[in-house]
């Protein structure tokens, strides 16, 4: 019969538009879009840890080296800074350092996996009875966090000198790839030592000081070791 649509001529109808492309613009979904892969690799098991100090008398056994440069001596440091280095047994025995850090700017090394990794830093310019002592040490993959601590003296001074300190933490053989590393200092305050004689003397009343945390970034690799020859 004329003029009857029969229900396959709807089925028909239907499909037709479904493979047409309708007026007003495409409707096809876009490709995703390409992410680029990130420069750091995320963490593997087995490479999450923390060190981190449990008490107060913990202090300074999360570094490996320190020392404490007096202003009087000459050598100065307007702003802090991080640097990564090869093993510390590398330096020479005689030599301070921090001349051992500036001459590590200057001078190209590579760190391999067989090697142990270090991250050396150098505080502003203290008055010599500010604190500095490193409370955690954190990994995460290849991302590499330490916090320390920098207590500002609050009480009255009678005699004093400026310093600063150089501090040096071992992250132990890493894998070969690329780093990325924070050093954060987190500002306190206090007015009381432990021992008040002593030189080697921490705070007993440390509290959060003004300011925030300073956040110094670094990157670095790590390329794989040599394979020894039989």
């Amino acid at each position: 019969m004329t003029g009857l649509i029969t229900t396959a001529g709807i089925v028909a109808f239907v499909a037709s538009l479904a493979v047409s492309a309708p007026c007003g613009g495409d409707t096809q979904r876009p490709e995703p879009a390409e992410v680029e892969a990130p420069a750091v690799a995320d963490s593997p098991a087995g490479h999450t840890w923390t060190k981190s100090l449990k008490d107060r008398a913990g202090r300074g056994t999360l570094e490996g080296v320190r020392q404490s440069i007096r202003g009087d001596t000459g050598k100065w440091s307007d702003e802090p800074r991080v640097q990564h280095a090869p093993p510390v047994e590398e330096k020479p025995a005689r030599m301070p350092l921090d001349e051992w850090a500036d001459e590590l700017v200057e001078k190209e090394f590579e760190l391999t996996s067989n090697d142990d990794a270090w991250l050396l830093f150098r505080s502003r310019q203290l008055d010599d009875n500010d604190r500095i002592w490193v409370e955690r040490i954190m990994r995460r993959g290849n991302r590499l966090t330490v916090v320390a601590h920098q207590a500002v003296w609050q009480g009255r001074y009678q005699k004093n000198f400026t310093h600063h300190v150089v501090v040096g933490v071992n992250l132990g053989r890493l894998e070969a790839g690329a780093y990325e590393a924070r050093w954060i200092i987190k500002p306190l305050v206090f007015n009381k030592f432990d021992e008040p004689r002593r030189a080697d003397n921490w705070p007993v009343d440390e509290r959060s000081g003004d300011g925030k945390p300073t956040e110094l970034p670094l990157a670095f690799t790590v390329v794989p070791s040599a394979p020894s020859r039989p």
